[in-house]
């Protein structure tokens, strides 16, 4: 392989040099005066090698040269000396000196950009876009700082980003909320497409294992002119690892122990054969812990989950591609002298293609997916009468065709989605029931040199609730390189559940119960949303402010409707209005190896008929972190997150009661060894910081946890 290596250099070099020689002429007398000038490339601070850096000639016009994947360069250039520029977008640029035949070559180190807006993110406008273009603002977490957390999850990720705060589910789970509106309304996809498995509306996002994530694309504020329901707060995009045709083999096994039994295990392989790659993920995590259950008594969660991925060119213009995702888990709790069980086994699959010519794009696909999901009681710690068992399926099938269309100055996204909803419940009534939803929708992009328009709409028709239209309009204006406005309007909508629609629920004891119902006359959920963002983003520092406004109709919520014998009944219905409105400020900034974010977020949220805010909505929240890498391999992080006081209950004379603030620390040490090994520290929630009522256990916890890439 080193062999390989060298020669792949070698070949670079020879090439480099024979367009050097076309550039500044033929081999004569005066191409014998070119003499060689080597160097490396690398980044500040971690010392790891940069490639896709391009070294210039300052006032020399066309010629250069490109870095190698391992940060090499070499370009021939008169005797004497002479000045270079050295670039990459995700990095701040450099000036250096050279003379020309000096044999001890030239280092170069970059400092890395706070924010990269090079990299390809496809949420915003369903289309690869660089990050500078799309229309929305969107928040990229990618791999590098997946790792640098530490976290095992999804969920664990998220928490950590500014104005996305963590919402326990019901039983167990951790989801999210965006912009003051709940979990339940927030899309969540992976690799684009709906995950499903939500209980009571809840998803848990710890089912999705961090290991598996490439990176995260985070668009708040409604998205249902492209994906439809569920996106009122938000889309959470999880882009798993992709394999490229032509890359080489490589991969990677992890291991992390801590604390409350914690063991997770990891591996990944990437590579290709020909014209066609493939991406394999494997897992199994353990802890003796629930997520959205604060307790660690009589608790324990045990998850396995595969994925695999396959990208083959067949022609120039023509591609396929398909993947598989499999998670199991079981989970304990214990709620007074009962022991809580809960079993779940999901699995989903696409096949797709993309057919390119010239500057149209027509992507079919198919998609289909299950969650079974199994609960039980028992008052020992194993599960003993199945009279307890409650079970429920969800499948979703869909199929879509895509077409898009890029010019210029003008680009088209539309497509049509038809999909088909079913569930098997004990609490649904009848059992089984099927939905039936056809949506086309259309986005195009007018641009100029320095801003686009971006008009979108989406027809959505349901046989139980009929049609629905959700507009939307976005702008962007870029005076500077370095800075970029934003500013959207438009609307949102929920379809109701089936539970919401069906459910079918008693709980009965002696002397008192209550019986919930499904209501079959429920509207869709709406919402109007108008948000504007600034973004500033330099060399070595970027700002960014978003504001936003929700105002809501419809929302579906169980109200009492009677009370009779002890037995009150519950309805579903479309009984609430309401609004949220606020702002966030981000602040990063890098120097050397040094890397540094600030964050933070004020929300208010009121019910438009009586106005009394929501409960379990923080009015602010913030986070910080700080990292440091050292050429020698050592990074040490630092992250500290802030949840502001938060209304969670109303007394009998209507008086809030908030739960208390809660400020959580956590740190991590990792260092680069031989063979491709890192050995990692952390300690999560340091000042073992606990707060009543809050979701989830945020007892100190330590890790330690040893990587092997290759």
């Amino acid at each position: 392989m080193q062999r390989l290596r060298r020669r792949l250099r070698l070949a670079g070099a020879a090439a480099t040099a024979a367009c050097c020689s076309v550039l500044y002429g033929a081999p004569d007398a005066a191409a014998q005066d070119l003499v060689p000038v080597r160097g490396r490339v690398l980044e500040a601070g971690a010392g790891v090698p940069v490639g896709g850096a391009t070294i210039v000639v300052r006032g020399q016009t066309g010629g250069g040269s490109v870095t190698a994947a391992d940060g090499t360069w070499l370009l021939l250039l008169p005797a004497g000396l002479h000045d270079l520029t050295v670039q990459h977008l995700s990095y701040a640029g450099a000036d250096v000196r050279v003379s020309a035949g000096d044999t001890t070559g030239v280092t170069v180190r970059l400092t890395p950009r706070p924010m990269s807006l090079d990299q390809l993110v496809v949420t915003a406008s369903r289309r690869p876009q660089q990050l500078k273009d799309v229309p929305v603002a969107t928040e990229v977490v990618g791999r590098r700082e997946i790792e640098r957390s530490g976290a095992s999850d999804l969920s664990a990720v998220l928490v950590e980003r500014t104005g996305i705060t963590a919402e326990g589910g019901h039983p167990v789970g951790e989801g999210l909320m965006l912009q003051g509106l709940s979990s339940e309304r927030v899309l969540v996809l992976v690799d684009g497409q709906p995950f499903i498995g939500r209980i009571s509306g809840g998803l848990d996002l710890s089912r999705i294992p961090a290991a598996m994530i490439e990176r995260v694309e985070v668009v708040k504020g409604p998205q249902s002119t492209l994906y439809g329901s569920e996106a009122m707060g938000g889309v959470v995009n999880v882009i798993t690892r992709a394999p490229e045709p032509g890359s080489v083999w490589a991969g990677r096994l992890g291991v992390t122990g801590g604390s409350h039994d914690r063991l997770d295990v990891a591996g990944n392989a990437l590579g290709s054969i020909g014209t066609a790659a493939f991406a394999v993920d494997a897992g199994r995590r353990t802890i003796e812990l629930v997520p959205g259950h604060a307790g660690d008594a009589g608790t324990f969660a045990t998850r396995w989950d595969g994925g695999a991925r396959v990208q083959w060119q067949a022609a120039p213009s023509l591609s396929w591609h398909a993947g598989v995702l499999l998670l199991d888990e079981s989970q304990r709790w214990k709620s007074g002298a009962l022991y809580n069980f809960t079993d779940n086994v999901q699995w989903g699959g696409r096949v797709g293609a993309a057919y390119t010519r010239g500057g149209h794009r027509l992507t079919p696909a198919v998609y289909a997916t299950e969650f079974r999901h199994l609960s039980r009681r028992s008052t020992l710690p194993q599960p003993t009468d199945a009279a307890s068992d409650e079970t429920e399926v969800q499948r979703l099938a869909e199929a879509e065709l895509l077409y898009g269309y890029a010019a210029d100055r003008f680009a088209l996204e539309a497509g049509v989605e038809a999909r088909r909803e079913s569930i098997h419940s004990d609490r649904v009534a009848g059992e089984d029931r099927v939905l039936h939803t056809v949506e086309p929708f259309a986005q195009a992009t007018a641009s100029g040199d320095a801003w686009s328009v971006v008009p979108g709409m989406r027809l959505s028709w349901s046989e139980q609730w009929g049609a629905h239209f959700t507009p939307r309009l976005a702008a962007m204006l870029r005076p500077t390189e370095q800075l970029a406005l934003r500013a959207s309007v438009g609307r949102g909508f929920r379809a109701p559940s089936f539970k919401e629609l069906y459910m079918e629920f008693l709980n009965a004891s002696a002397g008192s119960g209550y019986r919930v119902q499904g209501n079959p006359e429920l509207q869709p959920e709406t919402s109007f949303n108008v948000g504007a963002s600034g973004e500033w983003n330099g060399e070595r520092i970027y700002s960014r402010v978003q504001l936003f406004y929700n105002r809501f109709d419809n929302f579906i919520e169980a109200r009492q409707a009677s009370s009779d014998g002890g037995l009150t009944l519950y309805v579903y219905g479309n009984v609430d209005d309401g609004e949220t409105y606020g702002a966030e400020f981000e602040l990063g900034t890098s120097w050397r190896g040094l890397q540094a974010e600030a964050g933070y977020g004020w929300l208010a949220a009121y019910d438009r008929a009586t106005g009394e805010v929501l409960l379990g909505r923080p009015a602010h929240s913030a986070r910080a972190s700080l990292t440091y890498a050292l050429p020698f391999g050592l990074r040490s992080s630092m992250s500290a997150t802030r949840i502001g006081a938060t209304p969670v209950s109303r007394t009998d004379d209507a008086a809030i009661v908030n739960r208390d603030a809660l400020t959580r620390l956590d740190l991590r040490i990792a260092q680069n060894l031989p063979r491709g090994l890192e050995l990692a520290v952390g300690l999560d929630n340091v000042f073992d910081a606990t707060s009543d009522g809050y979701s989830g256990h945020l007892g100190r916890q330590l890790y330690l946890s040893i990587d092997w890439s290759q």
